[in-house]
């Protein structure tokens, strides 16, 4: 019996700071459509162009083409998307292939390219979408602990919080680099303030010692970290926070 193959996601840390938010429904149906037609045509260094830098480091031609070879040899062909959906942070399309449907997630820079992908069969993923106030609480919770870890060098915890894939995209090594030079340059984190959601994901306004930055997250279903990212504060157009942080 052949192994279900598994889902591939990769929302990779920028490094150095870039924008990983989604655009809107129009650009994401047509990033989608196009990777539709060039994953039926076996096109998979076409695909390959889609993807943004550190997607394409996190997913490389070679394990891309193995990947979409292996779903086209399982499922068939994708004859059709149907509408899009927004589930944590990500954009959702149900693909209906020749021989079974899966739930393809998507999330774009703003370039328009590809910084996260998902494939897994729409049976998996049929959990009920949390209320917004017990997600807030869910990622508030992550946050902080994400930030007690970091600021006690405890990488190794900080990939505890990771979901597989993102624990592939982003191992412990990466890890360690990008956080011990995230503190070098702004100091530990002090205080976080109170999440809001932009373009579907989370972010928190972080006050360091020395600078202040902004952290978005995604969270998958088992309130694991399937996407996290670090950038300057003032490289938003976001407002400073008005509430107290907590």
């Amino acid at each position: 019996m052949k192994k279900l193959i598994p889902a591939v996601l990769v929302l990779a840390l920028t490094i150095p700071f870039q924008n990983i938010f989604a655009q809107g429904t129009e650009s994401y149906t047509k990033v989608a459509n196009r990777l539709v037609e060039l994953v039926n045509a076996a096109d998979y260094s076409g695909g390959e162009s889609l993807f943004n830098k550190d997607m394409d480091k996190a997913l490389p031609l070679d394990k891309a083409a193995a990947f979409f070879a292996g779903m086209k040899a399982r499922f068939g062909k994708i004859q059709k998307l149907d509408e899009p959906r927004q589930s944590a942070g990500w954009t959702v399309f149900p693909v209906h292939f020749e021989r079974g449907l899966m739930d393809m997630s998507v999330v774009l820079d703003r370039e328009g390219k590809i910084a996260g992908l998902n494939f897994k069969p729409q049976a998996a993923s049929s959990k009920p979408v949390p209320k917004k106030q017990d997600d807030m609480a869910s990622y508030t919770k992550v946050a902080n602990r994400l930030v007690e870890l970091i600021n006690a060098a405890d990488y190794s915890g900080v990939e505890n919080l990771f979901n597989k894939e993102m624990s592939e995209a982003l191992p412990l090594r990466t890890a360690t680099e990008f956080f011990t030079g995230l503190t070098e340059e702004v100091g530990k984190i002090q205080k976080l303030g109170e999440p809001k959601r932009s373009a579907g994901v989370t972010v928190f306004a972080a006050h360091c010692e020395r600078s202040m930055l902004s952290i978005s997250l995604v969270l998958d279903g088992e309130n694991k970290i399937a996407g996290v990212e670090f950038k300057p504060y003032g490289a938003s157009s976001e407002a400073a926070p008005t509430r107290p942080a907590r």
